[in-house]
């Protein structure tokens, strides 16, 4: 098992969100997990303890030497019992 637990999609055009990571858990069609833009953003991958820190600001994630302030959690994945930020 990869320590992968989320996925992030990074979208500096909108809402960079959290996810659980597709390839390790069952998510809801509905997420949005791939890239959209490519030049709007991207795919991390993150452990929970690293994700868990860019969400309470004490570290900052970085795509492409650019700082992503716009990090939420996904509603729909965040119902799930493995989601645990």
């Amino acid at each position: 098992m990869t320590d992968a637990k989320y996925l992030i999609n990074v979208d500096f055009f909108e809402i960079s969100r959290i996810h659980l990571n597709p390839e390790v858990y069952d998510i809801d069609p509905r997420c949005s997990t791939g890239i959209k833009d490519a030049d709007a953003g991207g795919i991390v991958l993150t452990t929970e303890e690293e994700a868990s820190r860019y969400l309470r600001k004490e570290t900052i994630l970085t795509f492409n030497s650019k700082p992503v302030t716009n990090l939420q959690k996904c509603k729909l994945c965040s119902n799930k019992l493995d989601y645990t930020l």
